[in-house]
């Protein structure tokens, strides 16, 4: 569902499969503890995801409080997660690649 790399000096965080309510609540709390825990820059790389809700969304929008200062950045996002991104405006408080 999600693994956890340092590069960098950053946080990499490897999503994989569908990110539905399910899903997404199952890894929140962990997600989130390691994004608090490390105080890195973090990067959510969604290559291997094939489905995003509102419940991912959320869960970004954590990270991005937690890591104001350092931006959170989602790469590999497929053409309509990012659409989602910028229909609810979190493309202004994140940084979409």
């Amino acid at each position: 569902m999600v693994n956890y790399e340092e590069v960098g000096g950053r946080l990499i965080c490897y999503f994989q499969g569908r990110m539905d309510t399910v899903n997404s609540t199952n890894i929140e709390n962990d997600v989130f503890d390691q994004v608090l825990r490390r105080r890195l820059p973090t990067v959510f790389d969604l290559k291997e995801v094939t489905y995003v809700s509102s419940a991912f969304f959320r869960i970004c929008v954590k990270a991005a409080r937690a890591t104001k200062e350092m931006k959170l950045i989602i790469t590999n996002a497929s053409p309509l997660a990012k659409e989602g991104f910028k229909i609810t405006g979190l493309d202004r408080i994140m940084d979409i690649q």
